[in-house]
């Protein structure tokens, strides 16, 4: 698929999501964990590339000097701005672009971050080299996103295409060990934490193709788990919990 149509998937898919992507809880679970991880300081300069909706621009935006967010969905980035107002943020900036060519100098950030947007680049390499590109000397790149062992990455690849039709591929824990190592990053650390979504609250914000079709999978696959996110019912409701892993590392 060329980048022009991919990109004009993921403007359709997202222009649709805006409205209830920061509405799901859970997407702001483990914001202290991601600061923390990245030793946030008043003195850094944080750009978080493929923003969305601004919720971990906003979380970071209390901690350090200044964010500028970059996202390639203009309604993803009205909910970003409306996100921080409300939160009465002064120190943010959004941009419209596209994160395989950043439109930035060389080392222009202190922290250089990503959270969700890996499953959806083409060319995760290429982003990744960008993101250490704008990042300067010793500054921190962090990656997070959906990852799973080799043995579970591809039925759940097909369970998130169903869902979403601008979702690349997530990429297995493997996957991830070779793009980070090959990336010339260093000092790397890692940590993990589980998403967990009611199954209804993450239908109500998606736009599938074939919404009983998806439901159909998700719901088969409680007590087996193939899809890799350990689908459970409680209390009568369907909950997915999605494997997220915290990759950091030094330029």
């Amino acid at each position: 698929m060329d980048s022009k149509t991919h990109n004009d998937k993921i403007v359709a898919q997202f222009s649709k999501q805006a409205k209830g992507y920061t509405n799901i809880v859970s997407h702001s679970d483990a914001l202290d964990q991601l600061i923390y991880m990245s030793h946030a300081s008043k003195e850094d300069t944080v750009l978080d590339i493929a923003c969305g909706s601004g919720i971990v621009a906003c979380a970071f935006a209390k901690h350090v000097a200044s964010v500028t967010g970059i996202d390639i969905t203009e309604g993803m980035l009205n909910e970003a701005k409306n996100l921080q107002d409300q939160r009465n943020l002064k120190n943010i900036n959004w941009q419209t672009g596209d994160v395989t060519a950043l439109p930035y100098a060389d080392n222009s950030f202190s922290i250089v971050i990503s959270r969700f947007g890996f499953h959806h680049f083409l060319e995760p390499a290429k982003v990744l080299a960008e993101m250490k590109r704008v990042c300067i000397a010793d500054g921190i790149v962090m990656i997070v996103d959906v990852t799973l062992p080799d043995s579970k990455i591809d039925f759940y690849n097909r369970m998130e295409k169903l869902r979403d039709n601008s979702h690349v591929a997530a990429l297995s824990h493997n996957q991830f060990d070779l793009l980070i190592n090959e990336s010339g990053l260093r000092d790397r650390t890692d940590s993990s934490y589980q998403m967990k979504i009611e199954l209804e609250e993450q239908l109500k914000a998606s736009f599938p193709e074939d919404q009983q079709k998806l439901k159909t999978m998700i719901l088969n696959d409680i007590g087996i788990d193939n899809l890799g996110i350990s689908v459970s019912k409680e209390n009568w409701k369907v909950y997915l919990h999605y494997p997220i892993k915290i990759f950091v590392g030094k330029k």
